[in-house]
């Protein structure tokens, strides 16, 4: 289990929807998520048996979640938790980048049909780039999905849903170094942090989904490393 260690980041505060400035929303204090409903520090050498891993070649060494993709498997390293259901929730994850290029923070209901594999919201950091996104009335709406993998047209209104169901918020992270990444959801806003610092917000109507079940950490090529998952609601 690495020690948890803070980086200080430069954050350039300009984004495409919701940024930090005056007339944005208040950062969702921490406070408001006082019950914890999951931890994991990756002590033991085998995932707890609320974790499922799909397309996935990761290990946990030294305590940590080195998480990478199946060679050949076609779609990145899935690290997914399952937990009761819940509404309002609060992600906090140490990560590291180590090879990977982003990694998901992603939000789902099992066996949900209104979306594409129950996919709801979801958070995509990268050295450069934080992304809010809300995948239940944006990307992953079952017909824009479908016409998206049938590389069909989008119309005029869907392409403005896309825009209007994403929020991009540029950032400096450096690799192989350690960050504290929270995601707070609360009724249709979700929030991200990095090291405690508010990066940018997005309200939708897909993140206030009432049953969200499963949480991903989701690892393209390799790798992403991950340590202390915490997930916390009211």
């Amino acid at each position: 289990m690495m020690s948890i260690h803070r980086c200080f980041f430069s954050l350039v505060c300009l984004a495409f929807a919701l940024p930090v400035f005056a007339g944005a929303p208040e950062a969702i204090p921490a406070d408001d998520y006082r019950n914890q409903l999951f931890f994991e520090d990756f002590a033991e050498l085998k995932p707890g048996k609320q974790w499922n891993y799909y397309k996935s070649s990761s290990v946990i060494k030294d305590g940590v979640l080195q998480g990478v993709e199946l060679k050949d498997g076609g779609h990145a390293a899935v690290h997914q938790l399952r937990t009761e259901p819940y509404s309002d929730v609060e992600l906090t994850v140490n990560l590291k980048f180590a090879g990977s290029p982003y990694t998901n923070l992603t939000f789902n209901q099992h066996k949900f049909k209104g979306s594409h594999a129950g996919h709801l919201c979801r958070v995509v950091v990268s050295p450069t780039k934080v992304t809010l996104r809300d995948g239940k009335t944006g990307v992953f709406n079952n017909e824009i999905f479908k016409k998206r993998r049938a590389k069909e047209k989008l119309t005029a209104e869907e392409q403005a849903l896309l825009k209007r169901t994403q929020a991009v918020f540029p950032v400096k992270l450096e690799k192989d170094k350690w960050y504290t990444v929270t995601v707070r959801i609360k009724g249709d806003l979700m929030q991200a942090f990095i090291d405690g610092k508010l990066i940018g917000s997005l309200r939708s109507p897909g993140i206030a989904h009432a049953t969200k079940d499963k949480i991903g950490l989701v690892t393209p090529k390799q790798s992403i490393h991950y340590d202390n998952v915490s997930v916390r609601v009211p």
